[in-house]
C-alpha cells in the first residue's frame, strides 16, 4: 500500500477510535509494521466471565483504487473459538450454515488456522471519513450479532455440544 493510504486509514482509525474510546470502549491503533503491514485498532468491548477476553479488529481492506470506485471497504473482525476439535468440523460447518443464514450482517467461518472468527465487511464512502453515529450503531449491532451466536457456536466447535442440538434450538 502506499503511503497515502496508509495515513489515510490510519487517521479514519484514528477518529474510530475516539468514538469507540469515547462511548466506553477501550481502543488501541496499530501503526503498519513488518509483522502488520496495513493500519489496524484493536478494541475490547465488555465480556462476560465465560467468553473471556475478546478484541474487535478494525481494518480498511487493501484495494487498488480502479478495483472498487468510490468506497472503501472496513472490515470488523474477531476470533470466536481458538480451537475448533476436529471431531466437530462437519457438525459445526452444518450449525454455521444455518446461523449464517439468520444474520443481518457478517459471518462465522473458520480461518486457515482453523479459528472460528466472525467477521462482517462495511462499504463506506472513500470521500468522508467514517459516519458518526452510523460507525457506532453498525459495531452495535455487530456485537449484538456475535452475542446472539457465538456462545452455541463455541460449544459446538469445542465439542461440548452436539451440532444436532444446537440446529433444532436454534430452529425453535
Amino acid at each position: 500500500m502506499d503511503n497515502y493510504t496508509n495515513a489515510r486509514d490510519l487517521a479514519e482509525l484514528g477518529f474510530l477510535q475516539q468514538a469507540l474510546e469515547e462511548a466506553g470502549m477501550p481502543a488501541r491503533l496499530i501503526e503498519p509494521n513488518e509483522e502488520v503491514p496495513i493500519p489496524a485498532l484493536l478494541a475490547t468491548p465488555d465480556t462476560d466471565d465465560e467468553s473471556g477476553e475478546r478484541y474487535l479488529t478494525f481494518n480498511f481492506v487493501p484495494l487498488d483504487d480502479e478495483d472498487i470506485g468510490d468506497i472503501r471497504l472496513l472490515q470488523l473482525y474477531t476470533i470466536v473459538a481458538p480451537v475448533v476439535v476436529s471431531t466437530a468440523r462437519t457438525g459445526l460447518a452444518e450449525l454455521l450454515m444455518a446461523v449464517n443464514s439468520r444474520l443481518p450482517l457478517g459471518h462465522f467461518s473458520l480461518n486457515e488456522a482453523g479459528e472460528l472468527y466472525y467477521r462482517y465487511v462495511w462499504a463506506v464512502g472513500s470521500a468522508h471519513k467514517l459516519p458518526q453515529p452510523e460507525a457506532l450503531h453498525v459495531i452495535d449491532l455487530f456485537l449484538m450479532t456475535l452475542g446472539m451466536f457465538a456462545s452455541t457456536i463455541g460449544e459446538v466447535a469445542s465439542g461440548s455440544r452436539a451440532a444436532n442440538e444446537a440446529i433444532a434450538a436454534l430452529n425453535s
